[in-house]
């Protein structure tokens, strides 16, 4: 039988929490305002229809060489 601070065998620290207890994620979701949306052929090339959401992945291009 586990204790209270132990779930798989392995002892927990004494001021832990019991994992069993905790939620998996809490997601945080700011309110988006509505803007006026890319045009189509604009919004597939973007990859969002949405311009707030338009954060393009700069990868390697932002890593000077």
């Amino acid at each position: 039988m586990n204790t209270p601070n132990q779930t798989d065998g392995s002892a927990l620290p004494a001021d832990s929490i019991d994992p069993h207890l905790l939620s998996l994620a809490m997601a945080f979701v700011p309110a988006q305002s509505f803007d006026t949306p890319y045009e189509p052929a604009l919004a597939f090339s973007r990859g969002t229809i949405f311009p707030a959401l338009d954060k393009p992945f700069l990868g390697e291009e932002a890593v000077p060489q």
